[in-house]
């Protein structure tokens, strides 16, 4: 009899186990995160992206704490990047004196896995202002983002703020005159949003 009550108990702690082991990593791959950094080696905050009631929402907490690494008062392009390009480097790889626009070259593209064109990437996000105290706190959600895929890959902070692709063409008043290729490219990677001037890999 105590022998079928102790196989009983110990069946039944492995199950209790093996739940809670599930648990957990259902838990884990519902968030992720990632610090901020500039290319001189500043912390300026976190991003976050939480799984809540079956939707991603990405919380955003930066601040430049006086520095002048970020520019305030303007929007800048905000991204995740692919990270997948080994000959580049892995992740936030800075080189401040090197021209701005090789800053985090590791990161790569936007993470892009339907190949789609800028503006439809997934790792196309909202660009985020900040205040004149160097501050940015806002909230968004994500629906196309699973926090489990994310990890590994990389957030981009942009010196210039993002088109969202809307590049005009024509010569009347109210329009812009016809781009160059070089500036229609650089849309369609990036939104021509310029230096990447902040960097952060995301993890669990």
């Amino acid at each position: 009899m105590n022998n079928k009550l102790l196989s009983l108990a110990a069946g039944s702690a492995l199950i209790l186990g093996l739940i809670t082991t599930t648990d957990t990593v259902q838990a884990t791959n519902r968030s992720a995160r990632t610090t901020l950094t500039t290319a001189a080696g500043h912390k300026i905050g976190t991003v976050k992206f939480i799984v809540i009631g079956g939707h991603t929402e990405v919380r955003v907490s930066l601040n430049t704490g006086g520095l002048t690494d970020v520019e305030v008062d303007v929007f800048h392009g905000f991204h995740i990047h692919a990270n997948d390009v080994a000959t580049n480097g892995d992740g936030c790889i800075a080189d401040p004196a090197a021209a701005a626009a090789t800053w985090f070259v590791s990161a790569d593209g936007h993470y892009n896995p339907t190949k789609a064109t800028h503006s439809h990437h997934v790792g196309d996000m909202p660009m985020v202002y900040f205040n004149s105290d160097g501050s940015v706190e806002t909230r968004f959600r994500l629906d196309q983002i699973d926090p489990g895929d994310l990890i590994g890959k990389v957030v981009i902070l942009h010196a210039g703020l993002d088109n969202y692709a809307n590049i005009p063409l024509g010569t009347g008043a109210t329009q812009y005159t016809a781009n160059s290729t070089e500036a229609t490219d650089a849309t369609a990677k990036t939104g021509n949003a310029g230096s990447r001037i902040a960097c952060g890999v995301i993890t669990f």
